[in-house]
């Protein structure tokens, strides 16, 4: 997929070019969802709203996207989307998600890019980029893919070569994890 191979260098410059001054966290998740209908309090302009989970690491909790847009192309199975994924953890913290993504009705998949946009708790100024990417049956309007990437937040600054003056440049997934749970 061109989308894929063109794309990947210019996300890895936007992963890099602001982690500099924040503790990063490695993100590798599966996440699914389905289609449900949007609630009066956070509704969709085009009427597409999913809710589900994602089931493991510093994210895993529940999940509430709301579509924004949703465009056809040139080819009749493939639509273009924007819109705003909300994860909540079981401690109740929450990652909101700006996603723009390619849906290929066609050959049941989808790849989307996630700018991390704001959070509350743990997440509180939290920035990143990730990835998502999976398959969809288009019968159900079930998702389910991988999340992967990073999450940062604020905290410690780091030298320009990126390590903390520390000897471990472990990245800091542990930490995140525990204070999710909490």
């Amino acid at each position: 997929m061109r989308l894929v191979s063109t794309a990947l260098p210019a996300l890895a410059l936007l992963v890099s070019g602001g982690a500099h001054a924040a503790r990063c966290t490695a993100i590798d998740a599966r996440i699914a969802t389905n289609l449900s209908a949007c609630s009066a309090g956070n509704p969709s302009p085009v009427g597409i709203c999913t809710v589900g989970t994602v089931d493991s690491g510093p994210l895993a909790g529940t999940t509430s996207f709301v579509a924004f847009t949703f465009t056809p192309t040139h080819v009749m199975t493939v639509f273009h989307y924007t819109g705003k994924l909300i994860i909540t953890t079981p401690s109740t913290d929450t990652l909101t998600i700006r996603d723009r993504g390619v849906l290929d009705m066609g050959k049941g998949k989808y790849f989307e890019f996630d700018k991390v946009v704001d959070g509350t708790g743990v997440f509180k100024g939290a920035e990143g980029m990730l990835t998502s990417q999976g398959d969809v049956d288009v019968v159900t309007f079930t998702f389910t893919g991988s999340l992967t990437g990073k999450v940062c937040r604020p905290g410690r600054n780091r030298d320009h070569d990126g390590n903390d003056g520390n000897d471990d440049d472990a990245d800091d997934s542990a930490d995140a994890e525990d204070a999710a749970a909490q």
